[in-house]
């Protein structure tokens, strides 16, 4: 049974698949491979957070970073032996590449940003299957390792302007817009026949913040943003090691295989953000994002995602925050009782230690205290970055 999916899997026309025409297929990507995106040690604000984010975050706020910045970050993620149904696994590829990358640079009240973040990163993890033949129905002895790796890379530009003191009062009034190009990519194997796919597509994201000053140590800022959809198709490409020995005698032949294609879809987000210095060292934040992953030819709902945490200064070298992350994925029929799996709650925590020109950012988000059986996760994220 499970052989047998797996091999429809891999040929485009399992039921992980639905089909829009004779030659397209919709990719399908698991819930657990979009991970944290804008996990630091202040949290998962997008209006507060750390410059190796920039490509995820409300782009009015790189208006709050100062001069000349940049931050790099790489991440480490758990596998989950039980992330979908047969018990298919998922995992996170290429940890050498970075998670995120950002900088600024800043002229008066316009800031531009340049950004780099894997918006998705996992596998379909199936593993070791038995080879079986009519001779040997119960295995030669021999086993197959299935390969289904899937990304999405985000490569971005960000121009943000601050209106300052705008009503005559200690506020300040930012507005963004960022410009996406994103590339998929996947790579499938099954014994000698490899299949890739790639496509780029692009989307844009604009979003504003407004910054209340009360005094020199309290402040209020509220953040909106809104991510447009993106849609790509890429051309399946297949390969077997398995060639057919070249005749001599007869003439070349050129093949025009019929072209397929996978098709998959990245969703519009709406965010909105608080933040508020309720005194000197400490700060409190809040998150809200629907994400509107429904259309006309899927089974999902729309998303809703929820966060919130503080951060407390420890020392001026040091700071470290805790908060709460909630995600889930919802079918609008859940004729496999999926939902349920699928819920996530994470608990954040990071520590910060920054010198002048200088700083190292470490955090950390947990699942497996309270979540669906499917998203028991932990992922770990070393953030390094400058300020000149």
């Amino acid at each position: 049974m499970k052989i047998s999916i797996l091999i429809l899997v891999l040929l485009s026309s399992s039921n992980l698949y639905s089909q829009n025409s004779r030659d397209e297929f919709d990719v399908f990507l698991l819930p657990q491979g979009y991970g944290v995106k804008l996990l630091s040690s202040t949290g998962t604000s997008s209006i507060i957070n750390d410059i190796s984010n920039l490509g995820f975050m409300n782009p009015a706020s790189i208006s709050g970073f100062d001069n000349y910045t940049a931050g790099l970050s790489y991440q480490l993620s758990s596998s989950i032996d039980e992330a979908y149904i047969l018990s298919i696994g998922s995992s996170r590829i290429h940890n050498w590449y970075p998670q995120s990358f950002g900088g600024t640079v800043k002229w008066n009240n316009f800031t531009l940003g340049l950004g780099f973040g894997q918006k998705y990163n996992g596998t379909l993890d199936f593993g070791k299957i038995p080879v079986t033949t009519s001779s040997n129905p119960d295995g030669t002895g021999e086993f197959i390792e299935p390969v289904m790796e899937s990304t999405i890379q985000t490569y971005s530009i960000t121009a943000a302007y601050a209106l300052k003191e705008l009503f005559q009062t200690k506020d300040n009034l930012s507005f963004g817009i960022r410009f996406n190009l994103n590339r998929f990519h996947q790579k499938e194997e099954l014994d000698k026949l490899n299949i890739k796919a790639t496509a780029l597509f692009s989307n844009v994201t604009i979003g504003l913040i407004y910054d209340l000053i009360y005094s020199d140590y309290r402040r209020l800022k509220l953040g909106l943003s809104y991510e447009s959809n993106s849609k790509f198709k890429a051309e399946i490409e297949v390969h077997s090691q398995q060639l057919t020995p070249q005749i001599d005698s007869l003439p070349p032949t050129n093949l025009n295989p019929i072209k397929i294609y996978y098709t998959g879809e990245t969703p519009a987000e709406l965010r909105f953000d608080l933040a508020a210095d309720i005194t000197t060292n400490f700060l409190l934040y809040s998150n809200l994002t629907t994400v509107f992953w429904k259309t006309s030819n899927n089974n999902l709902k729309d998303q809703i995602e929820f966060s919130t945490g503080v951060t407390f200064n420890i020392s001026e070298k040091f700071s470290t925050g805790i908060g709460l992350y909630y995600s889930d994925r919802k079918y609008q029929e859940d004729i496999l009782r999926l939902n349920s799996k699928f819920e996530v709650l994470f608990l954040t925590t990071g520590l910060k230690y920054s010198l002048k020109f200088f700083y190292i950012d470490l955090s950390i988000a947990d699942s497996h205290l309270i979540s669906g059986e499917f998203r028991e996760q932990t992922i770990g994220k070393l953030g390094l970055g400058v300020i000149f």
